[in-house]
């Protein structure tokens, strides 16, 4: 009874989770905001205050819509007069491995290119470390290593594609809960906010894996095992090879979806926008252009972001985060080495001089070449 709830739960859980797929991304979208009005009146009853009702990652909603899962598949059970959850049980694991699968395949496709660990920003590599949350901490330290990205992408493919082929299912679900269960660690560890759906992954793996323990004790102890009278409902092998093949072409084309444009395989090497980098003024006053659109001042010990967006012939206008009112209106001529602006800046008149500072040749975006501990001396 157990089994067969986790089993409706978990299905739940996958098509209703915060995460949005490439190719629908209007329907993630469509389960967080049409459920957050009865969340917010949840968290109203149960006198939460503060609460943000949108699911979201580890937001106020996403707990509540866990807790209301939960419910949901175990009042499913209780109408299940004809044992339908039973006999669909093979389909439903099926489908909990090939979600699974797919999740890992975007995150494994998305660290292979270098795409979610990413090249810290300058305004994160000129900030003093004390000053950084510990999410951000991590992510740029591990952001600096391709061989890292590279080979625990690597992993997640190989427990994606594991998962996708039923006599691998037992060595894939091994390694997604291996994968999982450190993902989790480090999401609770250095507090980043997709503790929720990473505890749901971790849990769809220990789903798959718990069925094969004894089969993968007796494939490493060298013992045979009876073979097992399948359950479901009957479908011709056709059938199965049709609709199997249809939907892992989609899994694959979900995954692969958002790098149809990429021009390299690691994203250190992608184009930025026009003026990226780090800059100091003549004044000692740094300043930092972000890949996403933004202009950051160094303010101190403290930074202050302002919403970029360049103007034709150029120029560039600058946006309270706040109030979204303009803060300057600037344009440039940029040399190798130079950055020259002048314009208004807070209803003022301004000519600057900048110097570009060279951050990609910090020591933290150096390759690690140090093999023997009297490298280090050198």
């Amino acid at each position: 009874m157990l089994y067969r709830w986790t089993s409706v739960y978990l299905i739940l859980f996958a098509l209703t989770a915060p995460i949005a797929q490439p190719l629908w991304p209007a329907y993630s979208a469509f389960w967080a905001e049409g459920l957050a009005p009865f969340y917010a009146v949840c968290g109203a009853l149960l006198e939460i205050e503060g609460g943000y009702y949108h699911l979201a990652s580890d937001s106020t909603g996403f707990y509540l819509h866990s807790i209301f899962l939960a419910v949901l598949a175990a009042l499913l059970l209780l109408w299940d007069k004809k044992n339908w959850s039973q006999q669909f049980q093979p389909y439903l694991q099926l489908g909990i491995a090939y979600y699974l699968g797919m999740q890992l395949g975007r995150y494994g496709l998305d660290k292979l290119l270098k795409q979610q660990f990413f090249l810290p920003e300058p305004n994160t590599l000129y900030q003093p470390l004390g000053y950084i949350e510990k999410d951000l901490a991590f992510w740029s330290v591990i952001g600096s290593s391709w061989t890292y990205s590279f080979w625990t992408g690597l992993l997640e493919l190989l427990a994606a594609l594991a998962l996708f082929y039923r006599p691998s299912r037992a060595l894939g679900a091994l390694l997604a809960a291996v994968v999982m269960g450190q993902v989790l660690l480090i999401n609770i560890s250095f507090d980043i906010n997709v503790k929720i759906y990473s505890a749901g992954l971790l849990w769809m793996a220990l789903f798959l894996l718990l069925p094969k323990l004894k089969g993968l004790w007796a494939w490493s102890s060298g013992q045979v095992l009876a073979a097992k009278q399948p359950l479901g409902l009957p479908f011709r092998q056709s059938q199965k090879r049709f609709l199997k093949t249809i939907l892992l072409l989609l899994i694959l084309l979900n995954i692969g979806w958002p790098y149809r444009h990429r021009r390299h395989w690691n994203d250190d090497l992608e184009l930025r926008p026009p003026l990226h980098g780090a800059y100091v003024l003549e004044d000692g006053q740094q300043f930092y252009i972000h890949r996403r659109g933004y202009w950051i001042m160094q303010q101190g010990r403290r930074q202050k972001s302002y919403r970029l967006r360049y103007l034709p012939k150029d120029g560039l206008a600058l946006y309270d985060l706040q109030s979204d009112s303009l803060r300057a209106r600037l344009y440039y001529r940029q040399t190798s080495d130079q950055l020259f602006l002048f314009g208004q800046w807070a209803g003022q008149d301004v000519s600057w001089r900048a110097n570009t500072l060279m951050y990609r040749e910090l020591p933290l975006l150096q390759p690690a070449q140090h093999w023997r501990v009297e490298d280090w001396r050198e």
